[in-house]
């Protein structure tokens, strides 16, 4: 039976200033031990769903990095309908964020900007538990343009649990669709919602 957790993430929209240093590539290892370093400050705000057949992934929150380059936020996901069955119905709820880095557009047409996101947080209320965020702002709405989003799910020896993309074969998951409008790949189209992301230049 599947579990239903009610999910009514309340975003606040304010713009703080950030950076568009190169962060860590989309595919390269995670590591959980250090956050980023030589990032200014800047702020992920988003909330939506990914919908691909039966499989269905809601989230939203928020994540800053401050000028002290310290870090604040809250997040949560819920995967509704997943293949990794022993994840159905599963709630993560973020209780630290520890990491958030920002790259700009080379499609400015298509993507104002993409951001890197690592939290540690707990899973149906268990502690022990990290998760990556992986998404780009269009910049708008409507025409061609597209927000995307990828989130991972690992455990506390950061062997990943779940993951969103199609791009990796080998690891569970795969429920959604890999596509890019902005620079690295991996990422789903949002079905419904919208990320948002504000940096410097």
């Amino acid at each position: 039976m599947r579990r239903i957790i009610p999910f009514l993430p309340i975003l606040l929209l304010v713009a703080i200033p950030g950076c568009s240093d190169p962060p860590t590539a989309p595919d390269e290892p995670a590591t959980f031990k250090t956050s980023f370093s030589g990032h200014e400050s800047g702020r992920l705000v988003a909330s939506g769903q990914l919908r691909e057949g039966e499989w269905k992934v809601s989230f939203g929150g928020h994540a800053d990095r401050g000028v002290d380059g310290s870090f604040r936020g809250s997040w949560q996901a819920q995967l509704h309908s997943v293949s990794v069955t022993a994840l159905e119905g599963g709630h993560f709820v973020a209780t630290e964020i520890l990491g958030l880095n920002f790259l700009a557009s080379d499609n400015p047409a298509e993507c104002t900007a993409r951001a890197n996101l690592y939290m540690a947080g707990t899973l149906d209320g268990v502690p022990g538990y990290r998760a990556r965020v992986l998404a780009a702002d269009a910049g708008r709405i409507g025409g061609d343009a597209f927000d995307t989003f990828r989130l991972v799910i690992y455990d506390t020896d950061a062997v990943p649990l779940y993951d969103t993309s199609t791009s990796d074969p080998a690891r569970p998951g795969g429920d959604f669709p890999a596509v890019s409008n902005c620079r690295g790949g991996g990422r789903a189209a949002l079905a419904h919602g919208n990320v948002r992301i504000w940096f410097t230049e």
